[in-house]
């Protein structure tokens, strides 16, 4: 039996709120670190190349915190824009799956064109990744910003770790985008906050989405339906191929503290959500611990 680990995006917060979980869900007996694939798209890169690489996650908030430092005050308002671009581009090639790469690579396009720091300015901030031997079973997600090709980066691909998870998340009109072999990447959530399809062929799938998979009735931003039913579906399909699968989404705490996904770049919500996320991983354990039951000695020789 194959296990993966499923980690979405969701900014400096998602990271922090994601860092906890896991730490919560160890805690409670949970050995997500005994997963044989961890793919990790933006923020999910982050705390998944951390899990896979056998990095301490209770030190993620002081990365949160020397990454994005004094500098950053005014990210959360600076992505208010870009976020609902994202949003809208999201929803259109869910809606219009013919037209998916074009649309991501008109969003390229601008995102090319946008007055953000440097590249260099950009990786610095994942210095923490740089020489790191790439972890094995480690993947993450990234989309061609020329040509909106989807791309999961694995050991397989022959690039450096710092790269690859920057690359994952170059937020569009808010990072800059990150050169990989003459080419230039953005966010994998360009497609998918979750793109839990990268992990079809595992007997197992635990999805950790930093927001909602289904829209709540008074919820007032109609695209959502479309963003989140296309991520559905990739679960379904998952399901429909004989993968058991679980997910996890924000409890009701996170919610409020990320103000329901509007709040995920304002990392002075950083430490409060690391707590909230380790009081929700101790939560779910309970009812996880079959689902993802530790590894037999059998299975560790």
């Amino acid at each position: 039996m194959t296990r993966a680990l499923v980690l979405g995006g969701g900014g400096p917060v998602g990271v922090a709120w994601e860092a906890g979980l896991l730490v919560g869900l160890g805690r409670g007996g949970v050995a997500v670190a005994e997963a044989d694939a961890v793919i990790g798209t933006s923020a999910g890169a982050v705390v998944g190349c951390l899990l896979a690489s056998g990095g301490d996650l209770t030190q993620v908030t002081s990365l949160v915190a020397t990454a994005f430092g004094a500098e950053h005050s005014k990210l959360a308002a600076q992505a208010a824009g870009p976020l609902d671009r994202l949003i809208s581009v999201l929803a259109q090639s869910a809606l219009r799956p013919r037209e998916a790469a074009g649309l991501w690579a008109r969003l390229g396009s601008e995102a090319a064109a946008a007055k953000t720091m440097s590249e260099g300015g950009w990786l610095k901030i994942f210095q923490t990744f740089a020489g790191v031997a790439w972890p094995p079973g480690f993947a993450c997600t990234a989309v061609g910003a020329d040509d909106g090709c989807y791309q999961v980066w694995d050991q397989s691909c022959g690039i450096d770790v710092q790269h690859a998870v920057a690359s994952s998340c170059a937020f569009p009109l808010v990072f800059p985008l990150v050169t990989i072999s003459g080419r230039r990447w953005m966010d994998g959530g360009v497609r998918d906050f979750l793109n839990a399809d990268a992990a079809a062929g595992h007997d197992v799938v635990l999805a950790v989405s930093c927001g909602l998979l289904d829209i709540p009735s008074d919820f007032g931003i109609p695209a959502m339906e479309a963003v989140m039913g296309a991520t559905r579906a990739r679960l379904e399909a998952l399901r429909d191929g004989g993968t058991r699968v679980a997910t996890i989404v924000p409890n009701e705490e996170m919610l409020e503290l990320s103000g329901w996904g509007q709040n995920l770049m304002d990392v002075s919500r950083a430490n409060a959500a690391y707590q909230a996320g380790t009081r929700q991983g101790e939560a779910e354990a309970s009812h996880l611990r079959t689902f993802w039951p530790a590894r037999t000695d059998a299975e560790m020789d």
